[in-house]
């Protein structure tokens, strides 16, 4: 559960976040829809209290370092040990060597035996975040963050992550962000639209539009780009 009450973020004199009250609860996948530059980044960086902010968040009413082990991100960028295997950085970023198994990580498909064998800084963007989610599967996060994950992905990687992330999300709260629409429309339960600096939750029930993009049309439109 995520609690997030009276949340503003300000640049100096610009605004970003205005009062954002928002309530998610235990399990599911919510997706964050905003233009370029609307706060989605700045939003992610407040719950993992890398941005200073007035307001409140809280996990289980709990504050963020209570529940750090239990948060895991996947940017956009991917930062990775690049001078480590892909199997190395695994074994690393699982901390738990309960989670670490060479013929389970090999079952997912994701990556060959042999790529996990070579350093990541050989590795393509596709390749990096493949590994990100491998490391995301065998930890089962109780909150996991994916900011354009489907970027840079094949269309078979992308109908694996579908699979995975529905998967996931029967125990995790998984909050995405990116502007593939089409890779979520399908796998997503709530809507969060962020415009005007405020944040609107679009409850699955009450989804008219199951089409993304037709959603963001009515709330964006009408914007300058």
């Amino acid at each position: 559960m995520i609690e997030i009450t009276n949340l503003t973020k300000k640049y100096k004199e610009q605004t970003i976040l205005n009062n954002v009250d928002l309530y998610l609860p235990y399990k599911g996948l919510f997706f964050l829809m905003g233009k370029n530059g609307s706060g989605k980044t700045t939003l992610i960086k407040c719950l993992l209290e890398l941005e200073k902010y007035t307001g409140t968040i809280t996990y289980q009413k709990k504050p963020f370092h209570f529940i750090r082990d239990d948060f895991f991100v996947i940017f956009d960028d991917v930062p990775l040990y690049n001078e480590l295997t892909g199997f190395q950085n695994i074994k690393l970023m699982t901390e738990n060597t309960s989670f670490y198994n060479e013929s389970h990580i090999l079952d997912l498909s994701l990556l060959s035996d042999k790529k996990l064998k070579e350093r990541v800084n050989g590795y393509s963007l596709g390749e990096k975040k493949k590994l990100a989610l491998i490391v995301a599967y065998l930890k089962k996060p109780t909150y996991l963050v994916i900011d354009e994950i489907s970027n840079g992905l094949d269309v078979e990687t992308l109908a694996d992550l579908k699979v995975f992330l529905k998967k996931l999300s029967t125990d995790s709260l998984i909050l995405a962000t990116g502007h593939h629409f089409e890779f979520y429309d399908s796998i997503i339960n709530d809507l969060l639209v962020l415009h005007d600096c405020v944040i609107t939750h679009i409850k699955e029930k009450d989804r008219k539009d199951k089409n993304l993009y037709d959603t963001y049309r009515k709330y964006f439109s009408h914007d300058q780009t």
